[in-house]
Order: structure tokens, then sequence, then C-alpha cells
């Protein structure tokens, strides 16, 4: 593996993630904004706007499933690309305990992902 992490560029607008597509990379964001979104009958249903330093996709480096939502460049995005290879890495000496911890919270994550959506397609 090399140690240089992989960098994109994603002009505004620009969609960098689908839900439903194979989830295989999560991304840290190094610059710009995103908004991070889910298709719920027929509707685009706003999760959350994330920015610097802050990560998505993040379920891909577990689950290796699905995403479970849209995200898209709300500005010029610079993105650094996180596999799980590269996460097992950086966590390869971690306490077991913190690794299930981490995927319990994420399982929990996308639990209230599900409540808020169907609570602001009612609304």
């Amino acid at each position: 593996m090399s140690d240089v992490l992989e960098t994109f560029i994603f002009p505004e607008g620009r969609t960098i993630i689908e839900e439903g597509d194979d989830a295989r990379e999560a991304f840290m964001i190094e610059r710009g904004k995103v908004r991070v979104y889910i298709n719920k009958n027929g509707k685009e249903v706003d999760l959350a706007e994330l920015g610097e330093d802050q990560i998505f996709g993040e379920t891909a480096l577990f689950t290796g499933s699905e995403y479970g939502a849209s995200v898209q460049a709300i500005e010029e995005t610079t993105v650094v690309k996180i596999t799980p290879e590269i996460l097992d890495i950086k966590i390869r000496l971690c306490d077991p305990m913190i690794r299930a911890l981490i995927r319990m919270m994420m399982e929990r994550q996308r639990q209230t992902n599900e409540q808020i959506a169907d609570l602001k397609e009612k609304a």
C-alpha cells in the first residue's frame, strides 16, 4: 500500500457518492462543504451539511454494503479517500472494544438518519 493518500477535488454541484451505490470507501473533507441527503418517496431529504475535517461514507469502512445516502459538493470541495485497508492500518493496534464501539455507533447513526428522514417527510 502506498503511504500517499489519494485526494480528489469536486466542483460545486457534483455528486460524490450516490445512495444505493456499492460502498467501497469513505472520504474526509480537507476543504469545502457537502450536503448529505437521501431520497424518500421521490423527495430529496437533507440529513446534514458537512465541512472541513468531517467524514462521510463511513459505513463503507465497516459494512461494505451500499451507501445509505447521497453526498453532493455545495462548493468546490477537496476530499481524501479512506479505504477499509487504510483504516485497518490506522486502528490495527486499537483495543477491540473501541472497534466494536465504532461499529455500534455507526449502526445507531444509520437508524437515526432513517428516523430523521421520516420526520422531515411528514412535516
